[in-house]
């Protein structure tokens, strides 16, 4: 007597926690997981900058100081009932806390894709490599986060970052042992010494060493294999942002030749003698302000970590394609 259709023969253990994994199930998890640090990262942009603990107090309303229970601190889907607001005193919340954390879970559910459902080797490596990949993706998100607001990229999320990163590399599968460490040193190096270079060559400073510290933990992780086309990524997304952002500022930037016209129309009689020194004042300050503008513009800083971090991202999801450009990759 035959079985029924679906009915294959015995399965393995192995086989039920892959098709389990690859399933809904693992589809449902890897969101959660991945919504779960959203939240937690999010607290690590508002508070480490700040010199907080990331453990207490609990979360709470930065304005009344309320703390948040838990029905309402539940990963998106509390910021959508509460609309972004405080429950207490109703002052909002920025919609990047939502979409951080939207932004983690859907890098959870990719790498889940990836490591899991595309991956090869035993279930647990595969869940070991998105457990790895996934934090490794939100570290990336909320270091970036702090360098838009901060222009710098704290130690106390680099210097423990490296060996952590560089440690685990064991369990991603590069041809060697020692890819990872070798990734992490010279990840280091590099930044360091283009950033000693170009302050040696023009007197200012260029990438701080909190880059330095980042790209040693992608090539901790990713190899030292990932070091030139994170470099190369980073550098290119960087100028073609950076150009467009500057040339963007610079339309809204007082025109060169605006006192010359000035000077050229004919001056207003003034009604009132004694507001003639006020006048000059504004005249003065205006000028003052332009001028710092223009020199704001010349020397403006662009953090680069956020266009390495989205390029270690680029190359851990398209390594396959970016293998075109840089056979050596994997």
């Amino acid at each position: 007597m035959s079985g029924p259709r679906w009915y294959k023969g015995p399965v393995t253990d192995a086989e039920f926690l892959l098709n389990l994994w690859s399933g809904p199930f693992g589809w449902i998890a890897a969101a959660l997981w991945g919504a779960a640090w959203g939240s937690f990262f999010n607290v690590v942009i508002c508070r480490v900058p700040a010199g907080e603990s990331v453990v207490r107090p609990p979360s709470h309303c930065r304005a009344c100081k309320t703390p948040i229970a838990w029905y309402d601190n539940i990963p998106l889907l509390s910021f959508l009932l509460l609309r972004g607001r405080c429950r207490n005193c109703g002052d909002t919340f920025s919609w990047r806390y939502f979409l951080t954390e939207l932004l983690i879970c859907l890098l959870a559910v990719l790498m889940h894709y990836l490591f899991v459902v595309k991956g090869t080797g035993p279930v647990g490596l595969r869940l070991a490599q998105l457990t790895i990949t996934s934090l490794f993706s939100g570290l990336l998100v909320a270091i970036a986060a702090i360098d838009l607001d901060t222009l710098r990229i704290p130690n106390v999320i680099t210097y423990p970052g490296i060996p952590v990163f560089a440690l685990l590399s064991l369990l991603m599968g590069h041809p060697r042992w020692y890819d990872g460490l070798i990734g992490a040193v010279a990840g280091y190096l590099v930044i360091r010494l283009l950033a000693d270079g170009y302050e040696l060559l023009t007197g200012r400073l260029g990438m701080g060493y909190g880059d330095a510290k980042l790209l040693a933990i992608i090539g901790g992780l990713l190899g030292w294999q990932a070091l030139l086309p994170t470099l190369f990524l980073a550098s290119f997304q960087g100028s073609l942002i950076g150009i467009t952002a500057l040339v963007i500022a610079r339309r809204g930037a007082p025109p060169e030749d605006e006192a010359e016209h000035e000077a050229e129309e004919p001056a207003k009689p003034k009604e009132d003698p004694e507001g003639e020194e006020d006048e000059e004042d504004e005249d003065e300050e205006y000028a003052l302000s332009r001028e710092a503008n223009r020199a704001s513009l010349r020397h403006a800083r662009i953090p680069f970590g956020p266009f390495i971090s989205l390029a270690a991202l680029e190359i851990l999801v398209c390594q396959d394609y970016l293998s075109v450009l840089f056979p050596y990759l994997y």
